[in-house]
């Protein structure tokens, strides 16, 4: 996966919008159902990165290939937001509106 493709211009999206912490009730439920989403998309792109790897070269005269690839990178951003998301939203406390 490169990153010029659209998964990446997603991921990055996604990046963005976890900013989003509720401060009531509806909007921390909303907030958690997020950062839940940013989990789910994180161990999906860690997932096909790890599955779609080329096989180990086995030669004498083997290139150097990184084990960090971009899917993975951003896999692992996306479920570091996702938890940071959630602990935040859990420990702040809900401010009450008047309407």
């Amino acid at each position: 996966m490169s990153y010029t493709e659209r998964g990446m211009k997603a991921i990055a999206l996604a990046c963005a919008l976890a900013g989003c912490f509720g401060y009531n009730s509806s909007a921390k439920t909303w907030a958690y159902v997020g950062d839940s989403v940013l989990i789910a998309g994180g161990a999906a792109a860690i997932a096909e990165d790890l599955a779609t790897r080329p096989p180990a070269c086995s030669g004498n005269n083997c290139p150097y290939q990184s084990k960090l690839d971009g899917g993975l990178v951003a896999g692992t951003m996306l479920v570091t937001a996702g938890i940071f998301g959630i602990v935040f939203n859990a420990t702040r406390p809900v401010v009450k509106t008047s309407r």
